[in-house]
């Protein structure tokens, strides 16, 4: 016995997802705009506190963000390859990282220690290894994070 279904009553092909308009909800945010493309950590999201802070998010079209925050106090820091890092993965795997010889800014804006909940915004270069290609990124984050 042979079917088939009728090509009339088929679902449109499903579009690509899309960042959406509002992202995250409070305590759990990350959010940033990079070549002029926002990121949104829609599909996976979490912080844990080790000997530092890792912040990691992951959006619907396969783009990731990792902080590794080690300056948790309010406050203003410097972003590079050994402190406060920083990568990016594209939606097109290409990976961008905070450099020493160019660091962006970190700006921690509160931090209660108490529910483990920080919150902040970062801007500045980063760097694609292999070719050595600069890009700017900006963004936001509100974190609760787990210890």
């Amino acid at each position: 016995m042979l079917t088939a279904c009728d090509k009339e009553k088929d679902d449109p092909a499903t579009p690509a997802p899309t960042t959406p308009a509002v992202c995250g909800i409070a305590g759990a945010r990350l959010q940033a705009t990079f070549q002029g493309n926002a990121f949104c950590a829609n599909t996976s999201l979490f912080g844990d506190l080790g000997t530092h802070l890792t912040v990691n998010g992951i959006a619907s079209n396969g783009a990731t963000l990792t902080l590794e925050l080690d300056s948790l106090e309010v406050g203003s820091y410097e972003m590079d390859g050994s402190t406060n890092y920083m990568i990016h993965t594209s939606a097109l795997a290409m990976a961008y990282e905070t450099v020493n010889a160019t660091p962006a800014t970190l700006n921690i804006i509160s931090h209660d220690t108490g529910t483990n909940r920080i919150q902040g915004n970062f801007s500045g270069p980063i760097v694609e290894p292999i070719g050595n290609t600069s890009a700017q990124i900006s963004g936001t984050f509100d974190i609760t994070y787990t210890e």
